[in-house]
């Protein structure tokens, strides 16, 4: 039988170590069939450790974390050469993740942005072509999982990837400022089951139709279709991706409405009829140094604030995003010296915003939305009033809002107006 030390001295730091080896008489004795666990040595490492370890595995002691930057080469070198995809740029935001046991590199994983188009996968959430627009980066992708150990223990993978499911999300909240909804990955079915990923809880949504993205609005034919497996991070997480509006924690998060998704939203004709009837609001600029229409200016914003736009800045890059032939639909300044169609700046949109009769364009605004019959069914008011105006012989000063549920501003009236439209309006007898 094998002999044990009864007794461990401790260095002058206060670290326990055996005093002997295990001595082992009987050849065919192994530590496995011991069950024991000699305790590991504290190593703080500035590499991935990637070195066989003799010790016997505990999936129970594996622990997850990020890469440091001088480790970033390292996890690339090993990707590289034991992936059967190799190591990628991958886009988006990205984290990359080494998996230890005792201080040992077990796995390598990398999250991304997830893929920009995926019919079964967007079936099965639910959402729409806008919400997904909007909404796609609350998806990430676990692009690349690569176990080391060639021995592959049982349940090491579902174990790394249930850690990753509890890790990832506070992760990347802490990093990019929020936090996902759901992980998402492929699995090519010709050399994989996916096992590890449904013994972990994803589930299996369908099959991607065999192509790969390249470029941003281009993909090719890939050697085989791959299966598309979902992982909820949240039990309401594919609710909420589809939801008409999301909480005031996840809104703020949300991207804008690119341009073409604007045009789709409000057709072209209703885009046509809305131009020429912001050109009937009255110009208060001098006819002196003008380059630009008003209601060229006033389509722009209001075409930026359909997408979602805040402040007058953000309607300024919006702007400078159109291309030429929409800049020329809107019938912007074209520049004599090269030829082009330029978008009015942040400083042209101040001004025509500061000195354009709001109310004037309200009731245009409104008088559309009657003419289009896209007046919305549910609306959301609210009023304000100054309290120390109050007993002021004009009533007060208030302010009255109407939004819809969408988030299009309808009208906002003062206490000007309402005092004017309350002496208008006849009294019941």
């Amino acid at each position: 039988m094998p002999a044990f030390p009864g007794n461990c001295e401790r260095e002058q730091s206060g670290r326990a170590v055996f005093s002997k080896c295990l001595t082992i008489c009987d050849s065919d004795f192994s530590y496995k069939k011991l069950d024991i666990f000699l305790l590991p040595a504290i190593v703080f490492a500035m590499k991935i450790n990637t070195s066989k370890d003799s010790r016997s595995f505990q999936v129970t002691r594996v622990t997850l974390r990020m890469i440091l930057p001088h480790e970033e080469e390292q996890w690339k070198e090993v990707m590289q050469k034991n992936h059967p995809l190799g190591d990628a740029r991958f886009s988006g935001h990205q984290i990359k993740y080494v998996a230890e046991h005792c201080g040992q590199a077990v796995a390598l994983l990398c999250f991304s942005a997830c893929a920009f188009h995926l019919a079964d996968r967007d079936r099965w959430i639910g959402w729409s072509d806008e919400q997904a627009a909007c909404r796609r980066h609350f998806v990430i992708q676990n692009s690349r999982f690569l176990i080391l150990r060639k021995d592959r223990p049982h349940n090491l993978a579902s174990r790394v990837l249930s850690l990753c499911t509890k890790q990832v999300p506070g992760d990347w909240n802490q990093r990019f400022g929020f936090s996902p909804l759901m992980m998402e990955t492929f699995v090519d079915p010709v050399h994989f089951r996916g096992t590890s990923y449904q013994a972990a809880a994803w589930i299996k949504v369908g099959r991607t139709r065999g192509f790969r993205r390249d470029g941003r609005e281009f993909y090719t034919r890939d050697s085989s279709p791959k299966d598309i497996w979902l992982k909820p991070l949240r039990r309401d997480a594919e609710k909420l991706l589809r939801a008409d509006v999301l909480p005031n924690k996840l809104r703020e998060f949300e991207n804008p409405l690119a341009p073409k998704q604007v045009a789709k939203r409000i057709g072209f004709e209703g885009l046509r009829s809305l131009f020429y009837a912001l050109h009937q609001v009255n110009d208060p600029r001098q006819r002196k140094g003008k380059r630009y229409l008003l209601g060229s200016c006033l389509s722009i914003v209001t075409c930026a604030v359909l997408a979602g736009c805040k402040g007058v800045r953000e309607c300024a890059e919006f702007g400078h995003s159109l291309p030429q032939k929409q800049l020329e639909a809107l019938r912007t300044w074209k520049n004599p010296k090269t030829g082009k169609y330029e978008s009015p700046g942040y400083g042209t949109l101040w001004r025509v915003i500061s000195s354009v009769d709001s109310l004037e364009v309200e009731q245009v605004v409104s008088q559309w939305f009657t003419d289009e019959g896209r007046q919305p069914e549910l609306l959301a008011i609210d009023g304000k009033a100054l309290r120390a105006t109050l007993h002021n012989e004009d009533g007060g000063a208030f302010a009255v809002s109407a939004v819809s549920h969408s988030g299009t501003p309808l009208f906002s009236i003062s206490n000007s107006l309402m005092q004017k439209d309350m002496r208008s309006t006849p009294q019941a007898n």
